[in-house]
């Protein structure tokens, strides 16, 4: 038997005594629901007392005490602090409102051990105690994905924002990946398409992912393989909308979402936004207002009106210094083809053909070393410039989430083939995405140093083997530091 903590429909918490035999959990005794940590500590208690009138399983000290060492025998220890943990931040953030503890174990497995279901099934039952049948697994992330697991999971993380990160959600980030198959086969969502990850011969995916100014994800999608990433970009905001339930956020967003189109819809819908901007496309007129404004002062901002919108401009010299490198780099090229014409396999930027004639383009190089160091942003806020360009800057927060959802939750390459699984693979590693995020800005460490800490503390399996009597037993951390840093880990999910 063991105690459980789940959510009730009240708003409160209930406590619990459970057991599992062979996937089937019994509820053996209700003890009661608590909506402060005086109620629980009480509630917990009850729960051990019953435990204990129940089965006769006693306090492992007591019983450790009543033998020698040599009577005792160690017969499993297993990382069930890392599973604690990874559940109890699983429960924080709301994703226990969808009541499937066998999505919440993939989720924890993803975190752990990144692998396929197959493998996930092993790590379950031989790491955690947790035994599932492959045929189950998939029942259970089509039934997800069929009963709204999706929209579950991105609710819970919108309140938990809010309610519990403090977070007014008036600013948020998006941007795209793209992740690949193992595979060539165009089926479904897998398709063709620009990839990101430098894989053109393999089918793909993109992803939409929107978070919050830390970082924190709020809501994901997926597009067919060959979608360009700026038709992906009002779908998206549109959602984020709807859940939000208010168009009172500014969406921040990179320069390859901004088109003419998505700009009006936006200003018709009253959403607020701040995009970069694509300066090559200006007018000369205005490229040369620009460059004279700015002065190659470094630091310096300008704003000036463009279709309507603010286009606030800022130079830098660091960047200003790797533009000319480019553009020296680009000329050189050029100059190669140039005296080599029957050579030429690819377009190159400073090449122009009239007829026969192929020269260099003496008036787009002119035009690229006046933006040398330019960086432009767009907005219809009336925001302060610095703080468009600072939070436009924060977009690094997006691609750091993309790493990690691509190295240490390894969410590439996909194997899954039908459209649904591909979903639920993505579900999970949205939520692990989410989870991971959490432990990192509450700690204060990458969720790879969490994970090695946390296996330090093991469950043991004592067993006497005269009398049979069993008992368990965490591992004794004695060093301060890190017996202060799992005590951080412990506090997470409270």
């Amino acid at each position: 038997m063991r105690i459980r903590v789940v959510p009730t429909s009240l708003g409160k918490s209930a406590i619990q005594v459970v057991s599992k035999h062979y996937g089937r959990l019994t509820v053996h005794k209700h003890i009661g629901t608590f909506a402060h940590d005086l109620e629980k500590a009480q509630l917990l208690k009850k729960a051990e007392e019953f435990i204990t009138q129940s089965t006769g399983q006693g306090n492992l000290l007591d019983l450790l005490s009543s033998v020698r060492p040599s009577e005792i025998t160690i017969t499993q220890s297993r990382p069930l602090f890392v599973y604690q943990l990874l559940s109890a931040v699983y429960d924080k953030l709301g994703f226990s409102s969808y009541n499937d503890p066998l999505i919440r174990d993939l989720v924890v497995a993803r975190i752990y051990s990144p692998a396929s279901k197959r493998e996930t099934q092993e790590i379950l039952s031989d790491l955690f105690g947790r035994s599932y049948a492959l045929k189950t697994v998939y029942r259970h992330l089509k039934t997800g994905i069929e009963n709204g697991l999706k929209d579950s999971f991105q609710k819970a993380l919108i309140s938990f924002a809010r309610d519990d990160l403090g977070d007014s959600l008036r600013l948020v980030f998006y941007d795209v990946t793209t992740l690949y198959f193992d595979s060539a086969v165009k089926e479904g969502l897998k398709n063709f398409g620009f990839s990101k990850d430098h894989r053109p011969l393999d089918t793909q995916i993109v992803i939409g992912l929107v978070v919050n100014k830390d970082g924190f994800p709020l809501y994901f999608d997926v597009f067919q393989g060959n979608t360009f990433e700026g038709h992906t970009f009002l779908p998206v905001v549109k959602k984020v909308q709807h859940l939000l339930g208010s168009t009172d956020f500014v969406v921040i967003a990179d320069a390859a979402m901004i088109s003419q189109e998505n700009i009006k819809r936006l200003i018709e819908e009253g959403i607020d936004f701040v995009v970069g901007a694509r300066i090559a496309n200006l007018p000369l007129n205005l490229i040369d207002s620009i460059s004279s404004k700015l002065n190659t002062q470094s630091g310096k901002i300008t704003t000036v009106t463009y279709r309507g919108q603010r286009l606030i401009c800022e130079y830098s010299a660091k960047r200003a210094a790797k533009d000319k490198s480019d553009r020296l780099k680009q000329i050189a090229k050029a100059e190669g083809a140039i005296a080599a014409p029957a050579k030429i396999t690819n377009r190159f930027r400073f090449v122009k053909a009239e007829g026969q004639i192929i020269s260099l383009n003496h008036d787009l190089v002119a035009k690229a070393q006046k933006l040398e160091g330019v960086k432009g942003y767009l907005t219809n806020t009336q925001l302060p410039e610095q703080i468009v360009i600072d939070r436009y800057h924060d977009l690094w927060r997006i691609e750091n989430s993309f790493r990690l959802t691509k190295s240490d939750l390894e969410a590439r390459p996909i194997f899954h083939r039908l459209d649904e699984t591909i979903k639920a693979h993505l579900v999970i590693v949205f939520a692990g995405l989410a989870i991971c995020k959490y432990i990192e800005l509450s700690t204060n460490m990458s969720i790879k140093q969490v994970l090695k800490l946390a296996e330090k503390v093991l469950t043991h399996k004592v067993t006497n083997p005269e009398t049979g009597e069993t008992a368990y037993i965490e591992t004794t951390i004695e060093d301060a530091v890190l017996k202060e840093k799992i005590g951080l880990l412990k506090s997470l999910g409270h």
